[in-house]
């Protein structure tokens, strides 16, 4: 767990702290890490949940601009870690426009409740090249929210591995469901793939460097490798001999399903996970690591990790 100067604690002012979907994957973790440092949270969810020790929890809607104000009443710093991956067909097909909305209406309400600062964790693009719809959102989303006056530091990230991760379930399902895998082309896409708890590390790290506001930077683990090797790395953790064949004409709307069949992700899920692995996502800029120097977790590492954090929690289900 990553421990910070407490210099940062004592210029913030109690409860000041705003951690957007609370009970995510994301959001949860980064709430107990920032509880443990010694600072007071706002947690907010769209459901009612209990307060516990230094938290409080906060029901909004991020479509309701009203309640967004008066969840932000007080915040000085907001972690922005909203999206609209999850949901029915419908909501997938308007997910871009969604996400735009919602980061409308973050922006509007932080400037109205006049928040400090904003810190976004979006994807890893590569804007020399033309992305997909998912990760193009991704990169409007922290373009949007930078285009008010409040500072704002966008955390790009290659590949998360963590227990409860979309990605990592995926990886995991696919290749203990699997002896012999039909691939399509993006399985030979580079990944810089990170550790969940290294994520959080850069994101609280953040807040302790006024520095990273206003700017973007780019994060990822040590090891570059592609889907495939990720795969044969897990397969070779469980001492298992994984055959892959490909079929380059696999499109990854066919791929969303097919892990939609074989596997607890719901292809909504699925198919903005597959997007994100469609180019190469690997940092070319390391510029954060000189700021928040972490010794960052291999890919090995991260996957041991979460297979055992996944022994104590029950497996990811479609309903």
């Amino acid at each position: 767990m990553t421990q910070i100067s407490y210099n940062s604690i004592s210029k913030l002012k109690p409860y000041s702290i705003l951690v957007t979907g609370a009970t995510g994957f994301i959001g949860s973790r980064l709430i107990r890490n920032l509880v443990s440092n010694g600072f007071t949270v706002k947690g907010m969810s769209r459901s009612k949940l209990t307060d516990k020790t230094n938290v409080k929890y906060i029901q909004a809607d991020v479509f309701d601009v009203e309640q967004l104000e008066s969840a932000m009443n007080g915040i000085e710093v907001a972690y922005y870690l909203l999206h609209s991956m999850e949901g029915d067909k419908e909501h997938w097909r308007e997910f871009a426009s969604r996400e735009k909305i919602q980061a409308q209406n973050f922006l509007k309400a932080a400037t109205n409740a006049n928040v400090k600062r904003i810190i976004y964790l979006g994807g890893l693009v590569n804007d020399s090249i033309e992305l997909s719809p998912h990760m193009r959102s991704r990169k409007e989303v922290g373009e949007i929210l930078a285009s008010g006056n409040i500072p704002v530091t966008q955390l790009r990230a290659s590949l998360i591995i963590g227990a409860q991760g979309g990605s990592y379930a995926m990886l995991r399902y696919l290749v203990e469901r699997l002896r012999v895998m039909v691939t399509p082309s993006w399985v030979k896409s580079l990944a810089q793939p990170i550790a969940v708890d290294d994520v959080i590390a850069y994101l609280v790290g953040c807040l302790n460097h006024p520095e990273t506001s206003g700017k973007i930077f780019e994060i990822g683990g040590p090891d570059i490798m592609t889907y495939e090797e990720l795969m044969r790395v897990y397969s070779a953790y469980l001492n298992k001999n994984l055959f892959v064949i490909q079929i380059p004409f696999l499109t990854t709307r066919l791929s969303s399903y097919w892990v939609d069949l074989i596997t607890p992700v719901k292809a909504s899920l699925a198919r903005p996970l597959i997007d994100s692995l469609v180019h190469d996502t690997i940092v070319n800029d390391n510029s954060i690591t000189k700021i928040i120097p972490l010794n960052l977790k291999s890919v090995r590492e991260s996957i041991d990790i979460a297979t055992k954090e996944m022994r104590e929690s029950p497996p990811e289900s479609k309903s």
